[in-house]
């Protein structure tokens, strides 16, 4: 991810999407995927496709001050991010960052007692086989959580955005199509169960995403993705997507439903 200043949100990828994103979208979802797994003190946790840690951080908390956390991320950028954001010794189990790949988690069989996968799985391109590794190193009855978005049709916002992108960046449009992909929990459920899981538990749950304004969200997606853009073209954008998300914008802000798959299972 680059930095970019074109639409006027500095930082770059990495950085737009703790600032921006993190308490925008995903903040409220941490604790609903961390209670499905209800990890305790003493416990080794693994959080794969960590990001820049907004999940990592409060099961560092919830299981303070014993444990061992571990977040996992593909993405350099991701993890340096993550290492900047420090928390109080005294509260929290302490986090080791590991750059590594889903595909092959680099850590030996029977590792772990919970791994969670926050927004993480539709992105992996064999998810069956990275959900066989997240299996692998855990620790005999211990525990999978994970979360995915669910459908787009229920995400206002990221349908404004994908249909902007559509007509102005036609090839970034598919980050939303990539983003919603699993959006079906009965897919959910047949990959957990493909993958050797047993207990499954699949729900969906409709939450919200909060932002200043509609424009801070395309501003926002546009920085983050390093999507290039002369200034007619930006303002365009802008244009229509607030106009499509005027119906969600109120006296706080913009405020749209999304759904997520939170799902559940033991090895």
């Amino acid at each position: 991810m680059s930095t970019s200043n074109d639409w006027q949100v500095p930082g770059s990828g990495a950085e737009i999407y703790e600032t921006v994103f993190v308490p925008a979208m995903m903040r409220e979802w941490a604790p609903r995927v961390i209670a499905l797994a209800n990890p305790q003190p003493g416990e080794s946790i693994l959080d794969v496709a960590c990001g820049t840690g907004a999940l990592t951080r409060v099961v560092a908390k919830s299981i303070s001050p014993n444990g061992r956390v571990v977040g996992l991320d593909l993405s350099p950028e991701m993890l340096a991010v993550a290492r900047k954001i420090t928390l109080d010794p005294s509260s929290a189990a302490p986090i080791e960052w590991r750059e590594g790949d889903v595909s092959a988690i680099p850590f030996e069989n029977e590792t772990f007692d919970i791994v969670f996968c926050n927004f993480g799985l539709m992105f992996f391109p064999d998810r069956v086989a990275a959900l066989k590794e997240m299996r692998r190193v855990l620790k005999p009855d211990g525990r999978l959580a994970l979360t995915v978005w669910g459908s787009i049709a229920k995400c206002p916002g990221q349908m404004a955005m994908k249909e902007s992108w559509r007509r102005h960046f036609t090839e970034a449009a598919g980050l939303f199509d990539a983003q919603h992909s699993l959006g079906d929990p009965e897919a959910v459920l047949s990959l957990i169960q493909d993958a050797g899981f047993r207990g499954a538990s699949v729900q969906s749950v409709m939450g919200a995403v909060h932002l200043p304004s509609s424009e801070h969200l395309a501003r926002s997606y546009g920085a983050m993705a390093g999507i290039q853009a002369d200034q007619k073209t930006r303002t365009e954008v802008i244009d229509e997507v607030s106009a499509a998300l005027q119906p969600h914008v109120g006296a706080e802000g913009l405020e749209y439903p999304i759904e997520a798959i939170l799902a559940g299972a033991r090895k």
